[in-house]
Protein backbone atom coordinates (compact mmCIF):
# COMPACT_ATOMS: atom_id res chain seq x y z
CA UNK A 1 0.00 0.00 0.00
CA UNK A 2 1.73 3.69 -1.15
CA UNK A 3 2.19 5.99 1.87
CA UNK A 4 -0.54 8.43 2.13
CA UNK A 5 -3.58 6.35 0.91
CA UNK A 6 -5.68 3.27 2.92
CA UNK A 7 -6.31 0.22 2.32
CA UNK A 8 -9.90 1.92 0.74
CA UNK A 9 -8.72 4.52 -0.98
CA UNK A 10 -8.49 7.13 1.10
CA UNK A 11 -6.31 9.75 0.56
CA UNK A 12 -4.37 11.40 3.76
CA UNK A 13 -2.39 8.82 6.08
CA UNK A 14 -3.20 11.01 8.83
CA UNK A 15 -7.03 10.63 8.30
CA UNK A 16 -7.14 7.20 8.15
CA UNK A 17 -7.55 5.91 12.38
CA UNK A 18 -8.80 2.35 12.04
CA UNK A 19 -10.61 0.28 14.96
CA UNK A 20 -7.25 -1.03 16.07
CA UNK A 21 -5.54 2.50 17.28
CA UNK A 22 -5.65 3.44 21.01
CA UNK A 23 -9.14 6.05 19.81
CA UNK A 24 -10.73 8.04 17.19
CA UNK A 25 -9.79 11.95 17.73
CA UNK A 26 -12.97 13.19 18.83
CA UNK A 27 -14.14 15.11 15.58
CA UNK A 28 -14.72 11.86 13.70
CA UNK A 29 -16.16 9.93 16.45
CA UNK A 30 -18.79 13.04 16.41
CA UNK A 31 -18.96 12.31 12.56
CA UNK A 32 -20.68 8.66 12.54
CA UNK A 33 -23.89 8.70 10.82
CA UNK A 34 -24.94 7.60 13.66
CA UNK A 35 -25.32 10.86 15.12
CA UNK A 36 -27.30 12.30 12.02
CA UNK A 37 -29.39 9.26 12.41
CA UNK A 38 -30.18 10.09 15.72
CA UNK A 39 -30.03 13.92 14.98
CA UNK A 40 -33.70 12.90 12.86
CA UNK A 41 -35.10 10.04 14.91
CA UNK A 42 -33.80 10.61 18.68
CA UNK A 43 -36.96 10.41 20.46
CA UNK A 44 -38.74 8.44 22.83
CA UNK A 45 -42.26 9.44 21.07
CA UNK A 46 -40.91 9.77 17.19
CA UNK A 47 -39.83 6.02 17.90
CA UNK A 48 -43.14 5.06 18.86
CA UNK A 49 -44.62 6.65 16.01
CA UNK A 50 -42.83 5.28 13.78
CA UNK A 51 -43.17 1.78 15.13
CA UNK A 52 -47.09 2.14 14.73
CA UNK A 53 -46.70 3.62 11.31
CA UNK A 54 -44.67 0.14 10.72
CA UNK A 55 -47.98 -1.60 11.85
CA UNK A 56 -50.48 0.55 9.47
CA UNK A 57 -51.45 3.00 11.60
CA UNK A 58 -52.38 6.51 9.19
CA UNK A 59 -54.07 8.34 10.78
CA UNK A 60 -53.73 11.17 13.49
CA UNK A 61 -57.00 9.94 15.54
CA UNK A 62 -55.38 6.71 15.47
CA UNK A 63 -51.81 7.63 16.60
CA UNK A 64 -53.22 9.35 19.49
CA UNK A 65 -55.78 6.72 20.58
CA UNK A 66 -52.70 3.96 20.08
CA UNK A 67 -49.99 5.51 21.67
CA UNK A 68 -52.13 8.00 24.46
CA UNK A 69 -50.43 10.98 23.46
CA UNK A 70 -51.38 14.71 23.87
CA UNK A 71 -52.75 16.30 20.59
CA UNK A 72 -49.52 18.88 20.81
CA UNK A 73 -47.33 16.73 20.91
CA UNK A 74 -48.57 14.35 18.23
CA UNK A 75 -48.57 17.29 16.40
CA UNK A 76 -45.02 18.47 17.07
CA UNK A 77 -43.70 15.13 16.19
CA UNK A 78 -45.30 14.09 12.64
CA UNK A 79 -44.25 17.55 11.62
CA UNK A 80 -40.95 16.79 12.47
CA UNK A 81 -41.09 13.76 10.68
CA UNK A 82 -42.98 15.24 7.73
CA UNK A 83 -39.83 17.80 7.99
CA UNK A 84 -37.46 15.61 7.66
CA UNK A 85 -39.19 13.57 4.43
CA UNK A 86 -39.66 10.33 6.99
CA UNK A 87 -43.07 10.10 6.68
CA UNK A 88 -45.44 11.82 3.72
CA UNK A 89 -48.85 13.15 3.90
CA UNK A 90 -51.66 12.31 1.82
CA UNK A 91 -55.57 13.44 1.99
CA UNK A 92 -58.24 10.97 2.24
CA UNK A 93 -61.21 12.93 2.70
CA UNK A 94 -61.99 16.56 0.65
CA UNK A 95 -65.11 17.55 3.38
CA UNK A 96 -63.42 17.82 5.97
CA UNK A 97 -59.92 17.75 4.99
CA UNK A 98 -58.29 14.87 7.08
CA UNK A 99 -54.64 13.68 6.23
CA UNK A 100 -53.01 10.10 6.35
CA UNK A 101 -49.38 9.89 7.10
CA UNK A 102 -47.32 7.33 5.34
CA UNK A 103 -44.06 6.08 5.20
CA UNK A 104 -41.83 7.97 2.57
CA UNK A 105 -38.88 6.07 0.52
CA UNK A 106 -36.33 7.25 3.45
CA UNK A 107 -38.86 5.94 6.44
CA UNK A 108 -39.05 2.47 4.90
CA UNK A 109 -35.44 2.31 4.80
CA UNK A 110 -35.26 2.28 8.53
CA UNK A 111 -36.64 -0.74 8.02
CA UNK A 112 -33.54 -2.85 8.81
CA UNK A 113 -32.98 -0.64 12.24
CA UNK A 114 -36.58 -1.38 13.46
CA UNK A 115 -36.13 -5.09 12.37
CA UNK A 116 -32.52 -5.35 14.23
CA UNK A 117 -34.24 -3.22 17.69
CA UNK A 118 -36.96 -5.72 17.29
CA UNK A 119 -34.84 -8.99 17.32
CA UNK A 120 -32.93 -7.64 20.45
CA UNK A 121 -35.87 -6.67 22.05
CA UNK A 122 -36.84 -10.02 21.58
CA UNK A 123 -33.73 -11.50 23.08
CA UNK A 124 -32.96 -8.96 25.57
CA UNK A 125 -35.63 -6.85 26.64
CA UNK A 126 -39.01 -8.33 26.03
CA UNK A 127 -41.84 -5.53 27.16
CA UNK A 128 -43.61 -7.26 30.16
CA UNK A 129 -46.86 -8.26 30.61
CA UNK A 130 -47.42 -7.34 26.33
CA UNK A 131 -47.89 -9.29 23.44
CA UNK A 132 -44.75 -9.82 21.95
CA UNK A 133 -44.31 -8.90 18.29
CA UNK A 134 -42.58 -11.84 15.58
CA UNK A 135 -42.09 -11.78 12.20
CA UNK A 136 -43.14 -13.92 9.80
CA UNK A 137 -40.72 -14.24 6.12
CA UNK A 138 -43.41 -14.09 3.87
CA UNK A 139 -41.03 -15.68 1.27
CA UNK A 140 -40.23 -18.82 2.82
CA UNK A 141 -43.27 -18.87 5.36
CA UNK A 142 -41.88 -18.89 8.46
CA UNK A 143 -41.43 -17.38 11.89
CA UNK A 144 -38.13 -15.19 11.80
CA UNK A 145 -35.37 -13.32 13.59
CA UNK A 146 -33.48 -10.79 11.90
CA UNK A 147 -30.03 -11.15 12.01
CA UNK A 148 -27.35 -8.90 9.82
CA UNK A 149 -25.24 -10.42 8.16
CA UNK A 150 -21.88 -9.63 5.79
CA UNK A 151 -23.70 -8.89 2.09
CA UNK A 152 -19.92 -10.22 0.55
CA UNK A 153 -19.35 -13.36 2.91
CA UNK A 154 -23.12 -13.70 3.96
CA UNK A 155 -21.05 -14.46 7.99
CA UNK A 156 -22.81 -12.56 10.39
CA UNK A 157 -21.69 -9.34 11.74
CA UNK A 158 -19.93 -9.52 15.06
CA UNK A 159 -18.64 -5.85 15.98
CA UNK A 160 -15.40 -7.66 17.12
CA UNK A 161 -14.50 -8.41 13.61
CA UNK A 162 -14.99 -5.29 12.40
CA UNK A 163 -12.25 -2.40 11.37
CA UNK A 164 -12.83 1.22 10.88
CA UNK A 165 -11.48 3.92 8.81
CA UNK A 166 -12.19 7.58 8.18
CA UNK A 167 -13.87 7.93 4.74
CA UNK A 168 -13.61 10.73 2.51
CA UNK A 169 -17.13 12.58 3.81
CA UNK A 170 -14.99 12.53 7.20
CA UNK A 171 -13.14 16.02 6.97
CA UNK A 172 -16.51 17.75 5.55
CA UNK A 173 -18.96 16.55 8.86
CA UNK A 174 -15.96 17.07 10.92
CA UNK A 175 -15.64 20.74 10.61
CA UNK A 176 -19.26 21.28 11.13
CA UNK A 177 -20.68 22.78 14.45
CA UNK A 178 -22.11 19.97 16.36
CA UNK A 179 -25.69 19.96 16.85
CA UNK A 180 -27.95 20.19 19.78
CA UNK A 181 -31.00 18.03 19.73
CA UNK A 182 -33.35 17.47 22.84
CA UNK A 183 -33.50 15.28 24.79
CA UNK A 184 -36.58 13.42 26.22
CA UNK A 185 -35.59 10.84 28.59
CA UNK A 186 -38.79 11.90 30.59
CA UNK A 187 -42.69 9.92 30.51
CA UNK A 188 -43.76 6.12 29.87
CA UNK A 189 -45.08 4.91 27.18
CA UNK A 190 -48.90 3.52 27.02
CA UNK A 191 -48.79 -0.17 27.24
CA UNK A 192 -50.18 -1.09 23.99
CA UNK A 193 -46.99 0.15 22.15
CA UNK A 194 -45.22 -3.21 22.27
CA UNK A 195 -42.04 -1.47 22.22
CA UNK A 196 -40.25 -2.57 26.08
CA UNK A 197 -39.34 0.89 28.22
CA UNK A 198 -35.87 -0.30 27.61
CA UNK A 199 -35.24 -0.52 24.11
CA UNK A 200 -36.86 3.63 24.47
CA UNK A 201 -34.46 4.40 26.74
CA UNK A 202 -31.78 3.40 24.86
CA UNK A 203 -32.68 4.64 21.06
CA UNK A 204 -35.40 7.61 22.64
CA UNK A 205 -32.72 9.72 24.30
CA UNK A 206 -30.53 11.37 22.11
CA UNK A 207 -27.28 10.73 24.39
CA UNK A 208 -27.99 6.97 25.49
CA UNK A 209 -26.88 5.39 21.99
CA UNK A 210 -23.97 7.63 21.40
CA UNK A 211 -22.47 6.76 24.50
CA UNK A 212 -23.01 3.01 24.14
CA UNK A 213 -21.42 3.53 20.61
CA UNK A 214 -17.90 4.69 21.82
CA UNK A 215 -17.26 1.75 22.87
CA UNK A 216 -17.40 0.27 19.41
CA UNK A 217 -14.55 3.09 18.59
CA UNK A 218 -12.57 1.05 21.50
CA UNK A 219 -13.11 3.89 24.06
CA UNK A 220 -13.08 2.47 27.40
CA UNK A 221 -12.04 6.06 30.21
CA UNK A 222 -14.97 8.21 31.12
CA UNK A 223 -12.65 11.13 29.91
CA UNK A 224 -12.15 9.77 26.61
CA UNK A 225 -16.18 9.50 26.14
CA UNK A 226 -16.59 12.89 27.86
CA UNK A 227 -13.82 14.34 25.39
CA UNK A 228 -15.23 12.45 22.04
CA UNK A 229 -18.69 13.69 22.83
CA UNK A 230 -18.35 17.41 24.17
CA UNK A 231 -20.62 15.81 26.95
CA UNK A 232 -21.23 17.45 30.05
CA UNK A 233 -19.74 15.14 32.81
CA UNK A 234 -22.65 15.16 34.61
CA UNK A 235 -25.04 14.09 31.51
CA UNK A 236 -22.45 11.42 30.74
CA UNK A 237 -21.87 10.28 34.90
CA UNK A 238 -25.84 9.73 34.40
CA UNK A 239 -26.15 7.80 30.90
CA UNK A 240 -22.96 5.44 32.27
CA UNK A 241 -24.72 4.60 35.09
CA UNK A 242 -27.81 3.95 33.36
CA UNK A 243 -25.98 1.84 30.99
CA UNK A 244 -24.09 -0.40 33.48
CA UNK A 245 -27.88 -0.52 35.30
CA UNK A 246 -29.35 -1.79 31.84
CA UNK A 247 -26.74 -4.17 31.73
CA UNK A 248 -25.13 -2.70 28.44
CA UNK A 249 -21.64 -2.17 30.53
CA UNK A 250 -19.71 -3.79 32.95
CA UNK A 251 -17.56 -1.99 34.95
CA UNK A 252 -13.71 -2.77 35.90
CA UNK A 253 -11.41 -1.02 38.25
CA UNK A 254 -8.17 0.34 36.35
CA UNK A 255 -6.93 2.76 39.34
CA UNK A 256 -7.51 2.58 42.39
CA UNK A 257 -6.80 6.16 44.11
CA UNK A 258 -8.63 7.86 43.21
CA UNK A 259 -11.05 4.69 41.72
CA UNK A 260 -11.11 5.18 37.42
CA UNK A 261 -13.33 2.94 36.09
CA UNK A 262 -13.40 0.93 32.35
CA UNK A 263 -16.79 0.88 30.98
CA UNK A 264 -17.21 -2.53 29.05
CA UNK A 265 -19.78 -4.06 26.51
CA UNK A 266 -21.77 -6.86 27.67
CA UNK A 267 -23.13 -9.38 25.67
CA UNK A 268 -26.23 -7.54 25.86
CA UNK A 269 -24.78 -4.73 24.78
CA UNK A 270 -22.75 -6.00 21.86
CA UNK A 271 -26.14 -7.48 20.60
CA UNK A 272 -27.14 -3.69 19.93
CA UNK A 273 -24.37 -3.12 17.79
CA UNK A 274 -26.74 -4.15 14.59
CA UNK A 275 -28.96 -1.67 15.74
CA UNK A 276 -26.15 1.31 15.42
CA UNK A 277 -25.02 -0.49 12.45
CA UNK A 278 -28.48 0.29 10.74
CA UNK A 279 -28.82 3.75 11.89
CA UNK A 280 -25.41 4.69 10.35
CA UNK A 281 -26.38 2.83 7.30
CA UNK A 282 -29.45 5.13 6.64
CA UNK A 283 -27.81 7.91 7.66
CA UNK A 284 -24.91 6.69 4.94
CA UNK A 285 -27.66 6.85 2.27
CA UNK A 286 -29.55 9.87 3.34
CA UNK A 287 -27.10 12.21 5.22
CA UNK A 288 -22.98 11.44 4.24
CA UNK A 289 -21.78 14.68 2.26
CA UNK A 290 -21.44 14.90 -1.66
CA UNK A 291 -17.77 13.88 -0.76
CA UNK A 292 -18.75 10.47 0.48
CA UNK A 293 -19.42 8.37 3.64
CA UNK A 294 -17.66 9.43 6.78
CA UNK A 295 -16.39 6.23 8.21
CA UNK A 296 -16.15 3.35 6.40
CA UNK A 297 -16.18 -0.46 7.02
CA UNK A 298 -14.61 -3.08 6.45
CA UNK A 299 -15.63 -6.93 7.70
CA UNK A 300 -12.26 -8.73 9.14
CA UNK A 301 -13.71 -12.42 8.46
CA UNK A 302 -13.73 -11.79 4.63
CA UNK A 303 -11.70 -8.39 4.09
CA UNK A 304 -14.04 -7.04 1.76
CA UNK A 305 -15.97 -3.51 2.52
CA UNK A 306 -18.82 -4.13 4.79
CA UNK A 307 -22.12 -3.87 3.33
CA UNK A 308 -24.64 -4.89 6.20
CA UNK A 309 -27.49 -6.99 5.38
CA UNK A 310 -30.64 -7.97 7.36
CA UNK A 311 -31.87 -11.54 6.72
CA UNK A 312 -34.38 -14.21 7.74
CA UNK A 313 -32.85 -17.19 10.21
CA UNK A 314 -34.74 -19.76 8.97
CA UNK A 315 -33.84 -19.55 5.12
CA UNK A 316 -31.42 -17.07 5.03
CA UNK A 317 -32.59 -14.88 2.66
CA UNK A 318 -33.24 -10.86 2.70
CA UNK A 319 -35.53 -9.05 4.80
CA UNK A 320 -37.14 -5.98 3.57
CA UNK A 321 -40.63 -4.15 4.33
CA UNK A 322 -41.88 -6.05 1.59
CA UNK A 323 -41.69 -9.55 2.45
CA UNK A 324 -42.53 -9.51 6.04
CA UNK A 325 -45.13 -9.99 8.01
CA UNK A 326 -45.68 -8.88 12.02
CA UNK A 327 -47.63 -12.10 13.97
CA UNK A 328 -48.81 -11.10 17.57
CA UNK A 329 -48.35 -13.83 20.39
CA UNK A 330 -50.62 -13.76 23.04
CA UNK A 331 -49.52 -12.20 26.26
CA UNK A 332 -49.10 -15.40 28.05
CA UNK A 333 -46.74 -16.54 25.20
CA UNK A 334 -44.33 -13.20 25.43
CA UNK A 335 -43.93 -14.18 29.24
CA UNK A 336 -43.34 -17.65 28.50
CA UNK A 337 -40.76 -16.59 26.65
CA UNK A 338 -39.18 -13.86 28.97
CA UNK A 339 -38.19 -16.64 31.34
Amino acid sequence: MRPGVCKFGCEARDDVVTSGDRMFDSAYIRASSVNRALDVIGDRWLIMILQQAWFGVRRFDDFQARLELARSTLTNRLKHLLDHEVLVREAYSDRPRRYEYRLSVKGRDLYPAAMMSLAWQQRWAPPTGQALVQLRHLDCGKLTTPRMSCAHCAGEVDPREVDYALGPGAREIASRAPRRRRSTVEGQPATRTLVSHELLEMLGDRWTPQVAATAFFGLRRFEDMREALELAPNILADRLRRLVELGIFRTEVYQARPQRLHYRLTDKGRAFYPILLALMQWGDRWYAPAAGVPVILSHRSCGAVLRPQVVCSACGGLLDSHNIAPVAAAPSVARSQQR
